[in-house]
C-alpha cells in the first residue's frame, strides 16, 4: 500500500496580499490621491458590504456629531490610514475585557468597527454597527466572538495577529 500524499496533508496558508488578490480581503483605502498612506486598512469581504450598505443604513444622531455615520468612519479610517496619533485619545482602543483575544476597536462618536491586528501598522475590519445598538443589544460578547471566529477561519499566514495589547507593538506615529 502506498502512503497518503504529504502534499494534499498540507493546508495552504495565504498572505494579506494574497487574500486581497483572491477577494476575502480588500484594502480600504481612504485617502485623497495625492496623499501618502502610512497604515493599511483592510476589510473582510463581509465587512466591505456592510460599509457599502450597512453603514448607510445607521441613524444618525446630531447630539453626537455634525458628520454622518459614513462620515465619521471615512474620515476615521483617513485619520488611521494617514499617520495621525492614535496614542492620546480612545478612537482606536483593544477590548481589556476579552484579553487573550486581541480584539480591537475603531471608535467614532456614533460607530464600532471591530477588528485585529496582523501586524504592526495594519487593521483588518471585519464588523461595525452603531455604538447605540451594540449597548441596546449589549453585543460586544457577540462582535468580540465573531471577529476571532472570522480571524481564526481566514487561511492567513501565522501568526494572524499582534499578540499585545501595547499600542507601540500595534500602531506607529508618524510625528
Amino acid at each position: 500500500a502506498s502512503l497518503p500524499c504529504i502534499k494534499s496533508l498540507l493546508i495552504y496558508m495565504a498572505t494579506l496580499a494574497e487574500l486581497c488578490e483572491s477577494g476575502l480581503l480588500d484594502t480600504i483605502d481612504p485617502l485623497e490621491p495625492d496623499e501618502l498612506p502610512w497604515r493599511t486598512l483592510y476589510g473582510t469581504k463581509d465587512f466591505i458590504d456592510w460599509l457599502d450598505e450597512g453603514l448607510l443604513g445607521l441613524p444618525h444622531n446630531p447630539l453626537y456629531s455634525e458628520l454622518s455615520p459614513a462620515e465619521q468612519v471615512f474620515a476615521l479610517f483617513a485619520e488611521y490610514v494617514s499617520g495621525d496619533d492614535f496614542f492620546t485619545d480612545r478612537r482606536f482602543k483593544k477590548l481589556s475585557w476579552t484579553p487573550e483575544h486581541y480584539v480591537w476597536e475603531l471608535k467614532t462618536e456614533e460607530v464600532r468597527v471591530f477588528g485585529w491586528v496582523p501586524k504592526k501598522d495594519e487593521f483588518i475590519c471585519c464588523y461595525g454597527d452603531s455604538k447605540d445598538q451594540i449597548l441596546l443589544q449589549n453585543s460586544y460578547g457577540r462582535y468580540i466572538a465573531q471577529t476571532t471566529y472570522t480571524r481564526n477561519n481566514l487561511a492567513l499566514n501565522d501568526p494572524k495577529f499582534v499578540i499585545s495589547g501595547s499600542y507601540a507593538d500595534v500602531i506607529s506615529n508618524k510625528t
